[in-house]
């Protein structure tokens, strides 16, 4: 008898032990299985993973599922497809032979050596190809052109189970934030919650990658190494240094807006861009940078207005005065609606630049921005 097996004996079946229906997942079993018997998802599936299994978000183990489920292994099997590995049916193809990546800074030096050996030696496109282990489309580059074209931006692939889950993910991260200082949750916490409370169908390693890249990871900015890039050393290093001022501003207004009453505030308008402006001043006048600049071109108009001023009269009521209650808390709401915005492209690498080149954009399509020369009569 195997550890697993003598492990499954020892488990008593559930009370309520509803049957797998035709097609279903290892995980809507489970979930079923945990609301019928009144437990929670996260801790039947942590069960069925085995106390052996430390690892969080692990898949239930068929041995154990069969013996709180009174079924036999085998059925479950049969029934719940990605309950165990499939192995493999069709014989194994041989192996592709791989291609070597080439650096971008490499390329110049391939097309010279591509274009010489061509010239001399006539080796044809296929024959240039196998040698340097590139693909013909590359030979046919070198062949057109000694200057390497610039290489595609790469693009991000969607995923659909995150995008599903994403509006539960992002309500717990800021509910979290906002009762602690801006800190982010636990991945194991959040995928607890999403199994728990929103019966959610996703992966610890979804949430994982979910959370490695979230605004408010590493929110300090100085303690993370920035990528290696090429350029200015200098702007590289205020970018990232910025970045972090940033993240870690937008961590503590998420938690200013849930609960101002905790940062000595009413939760008013005035209340709340007095701290906002004391968060400004905090940063070295740095973290609303450009903020005026982006609502002038948004609003079309008050480029002579401060941004409280502006933020009223973008708010759905319009500008109001003197404030009414509902007036002011359609204020406050646009106000962070706002300035998650501006921030937003902030972050971006030439966002503050993008800002500022919309700004100027917008002044040049204004009459009063340009100064007519004087005229022959008003010299005379």
């Amino acid at each position: 008898m195997t550890a697993g097996n003598h492990d499954g004996d020892r488990l008593r079946p559930l009370p309520v032990r509803p049957g797998p229906r035709p097609g279903e997942t290892t995980d809507s079993y489970v979930r079923r299985l945990a609301q019928a018997n009144h437990l929670k998802p996260s801790y039947l599936r942590g069960y069925l993973a085995g106390p052996s299994d430390s690892t969080y978000g692990s898949r239930p183990r068929a041995e154990r599922l069969a013996a709180m489920t009174g079924r036999r292994q085998a059925d479950l099997e049969r029934a719940l497809a990605d309950l165990t590995p499939r192995k493999p049916t069709e014989p194994e193809q041989p192996a592709i032979p791989k291609r070597y990546v080439t650096l971008s800074a490499d390329k110049p030096a391939l097309f010279a050596t591509i274009r010489r050996e061509q010239r001399e030696e006539h080796l044809s496109i296929r024959a240039l190809a196998e040698r340097h282990h590139v693909h013909r489309r590359t030979v046919v580059q070198a062949l057109a052109s000694p200057t390497p074209p610039p290489r595609k931006p790469r693009t991000v692939n969607d995923n659909p189970v995150l995008d599903r889950v994403r509006p539960a993910l992002d309500a717990i991260v800021e509910d979290y934030a906002a009762t602690h200082g801006g800190q982010l949750p636990a991945t194991r916490l959040i995928w607890e919650r999403l199994l728990d409370e929103h019966d959610a169908d996703v992966s610890y390693s979804t949430v994982q990658r979910y959370i490695s890249s979230h605004p408010l990871k590493n929110s300090n900015g100085v303690t993370s190494t920035p990528r290696r890039t090429m350029g200015n050393y200098l702007a590289t290093t205020q970018q990232t240094l910025q970045t972090g001022m940033i993240r870690h501003y937008r961590g503590l207004l998420a938690a200013v807006r849930h609960h101002p009453a905790a940062h000595g505030i009413d939760g008013s308008f005035a209340t709340t861009t007095a701290f906002i402006l004391g968060c400004d001043a905090g940063s070295s006048w740095g973290m609303l940078t450009g903020f005026q600049q982006w609502l002038v071109v948004r609003l079309g108009e008050g480029h002579d207005l401060t941004w409280p001023v502006l933020v009223r009269h973008l708010a759905p009521t319009g500008w109001t005065h003197p404030l009414t209650p509902a007036a002011d808390a359609d204020a406050v709401a646009t106000l962070f609606q706002l300035l998650n915005q501006f921030l937003d492209q902030r972050e971006q690498p030439d966002g503050l630049a993008k800002i500022f080149k919309e700004y100027h954009a917008w002044l040049n399509t204004q009459a009063w921005h340009h100064f007519e020369p004087p005229t022959a009569d008003h010299v005379s």
